[in-house]
């Protein structure tokens, strides 16, 4: 089971890093409409739908991963597809500048780090409460994306860009939670499903509006930092994710690293 995680997780990594080439295109063909219409725009676009179908084969694959490696990994793994991106932009004729070669080794000397030490193991299984929690704290995306609607130019880009974060957050830790129960229809009645699914719409609805608003690169920024880093806080303190006895202090570095890496090259999301 640990290494179908482990292959789990970079397929994850290639499906987002695709999805995002095709979700872009998709969105810069409807930028000139705004609000609910300019969603509905989206949703009709081929490469919008082809990177959604991208996206649900990597979060499955991500789902997967989750059942053994712990959520600051598995979130560093997932961002990273903006190399995949940086990849796909070279193939394409994108000539890559010196700085984007030395953020791609950052980016995979810290996953290097990450990899080896962290702790393989499953997600402890957490109370009914705690996963009530989970999928309550969908409120906080929808508010802060409301505001942002509210709002014009960057502002409104980084809050909904926040919000989306904020939403894929949720789905990252109820995921998480999920790999600890058992495969059944059971399920079905569990908190945790009902978060991911309300999650992540509502992370992919804010996405694309923040996409629509503020430029790609900046948008992508600010998702995928939250993406990593709140996710991995509460995996560290809810589920007992961990490291290798004494290996602390490498495993920040990566972090540090594989953060500072992706938001480097997330000018290849646009």
């Amino acid at each position: 089971m640990a290494t179908l995680s482990w292959v789990a997780a970079f397929v994850a990594c290639l499906g987002y890093g695709v999805g995002s080439v095709l979700q872009s295109v998709g969105a810069r063909r409807t930028a000139h409409v705004s609000g609910v219409t300019g969603v509905a725009l989206i949703l009709l676009q081929a490469p919008y739908l082809l990177g959604l179908l991208s996206d649900a084969i990597a979060f499955t694959a991500n789902v997967v991963a989750l059942q053994r490696l712990p959520l600051f990994l598995v979130q560093s793994i997932m961002t990273a597809s903006v190399g995949v991106t940086a990849a796909i932009a070279s193939l394409r004729g994108e000539r890559l500048r010196g700085r984007d070669w030395g953020s791609l080794a950052i980016l995979g000397s810290g996953l290097v780090l990450l990899c080896l030490t962290a702790s393989a193991d499953n997600a402890v299984r957490v109370s009914s409460l705690s996963q009530w929690v989970i999928l309550g704290s969908a409120v906080l995306p929808v508010l802060v994306g409301l505001v942002g609607l509210r709002l014009a130019d960057r502002t409104s880009a980084m809050l909904l860009a926040g919000a989306a974060g904020l939403a894929w957050t949720g789905v990252a830790v109820a995921s998480r939670g999920v790999s600890a129960d058992q495969v059944s229809l059971a399920l079905l009645t569990e908190p945790l499903l009902w978060a991911i699914v309300v999650q992540g719409v509502i992370g992919a609805v804010f996405f694309a509006l923040a996409l629509q608003r503020g430029s790609v690169t900046a948008v992508t920024a600010v998702t995928f930092v939250l993406e990593m880093v709140i996710p991995s806080v509460i995996g560290l303190w809810l589920f007992g994710d961990g490291v290798g006895r004494g290996d602390g202090p490498w495993a920040v570095l990566g972090f540090v690293l594989a953060i500072g890496g992706t938001v480097s090259l997330t000018r290849f999301a646009d």
